[in-house]
């Protein structure tokens, strides 16, 4: 069987740890797929996987927490804090697979692995509407400088996938001539210091869920 806590075992976010992570995602998902919470999953959405990636990758960077180890409150802070923060969307309604994907993938631990943890998470995602989640994964206000950045540049019709457009709006955001547009789309005045000063942030927040997985293992 799938070693669910191998991820536990690992300290220091290095090559090795992430060429783990990287495999334990691959193989935990190939897993959901097969499974029956998983294929009844993708009769509505055929392109599953995105948003248990997310969960798994934040929950280890950010909130040092591995799957076994999940609490509520942890679910909570990356489903209404860093996934609002960080994760951009094509169209507003992408927001619409997010929970129905979360509840089948618990759903899939709960009864594979048994996870004592998993009914508490599974309460707390049924009890979210629809709406409300949509509403907050929208919500300019919980933006993070780099997503208001993404953002502000597709609001704006460009292609933001596409580095030579996403570099051609960075520039026009630099131009001080530009001030006015700026401000009508909530951006800071210098998008390249935003998003630095957002990376910082992020790696402070790295460092304290690599103390948090250690202390966890007292």
């Amino acid at each position: 069987m799938f070693d669910l806590y191998q991820l536990d075992k690992y300290d220091d976010y290095d090559d090795e740890t992430e060429a783990a992570l990287h495999n334990y995602l691959d193989d935990l998902l190939e897993l959901f797929a097969k499974a029956p919470e998983g294929q009844e999953h993708q009769k509505i959405y055929p392109e599953m996987g995105f948003w248990v990636a997310q969960l798994i990758k934040y929950g280890y960077d950010y909130v040092g927490a591995t799957i076994p180890q999940m609490t509520v409150r942890n679910v909570e802070e990356i489903i209404t804090e860093l996934f609002p923060r960080k994760i951009s969307l094509s169209s507003p309604d992408d927001a619409k697979e997010t929970l129905p994907e979360l509840i089948a993938f618990w759903n899939y631990l709960g009864r594979e692995y048994k996870l004592p943890n998993a009914n508490a998470i599974l309460n707390y995602l049924n009890g979210i509407t629809e709406s409300k989640f949509v509403s907050t994964m929208n919500n300019p206000s919980l933006f993070g400088m780099a997503k208001s950045f993404f953002m502000g540049g597709q609001s704006a019709g460009f292609d933001m996938s596409r580095p030579d457009e996403m570099n051609t709006f960075m520039s026009l955001y630099n131009n001080a001539q530009l001030g006015a547009d700026q401000k009508l789309l909530n951006l800071p005045a210098k998008i390249p210091n935003a998003v630095k000063q957002d990376k910082a942030k992020e790696k402070r927040k790295r460092k304290a869920a690599k103390v948090a997985r250690k202390n966890s293992r007292k």
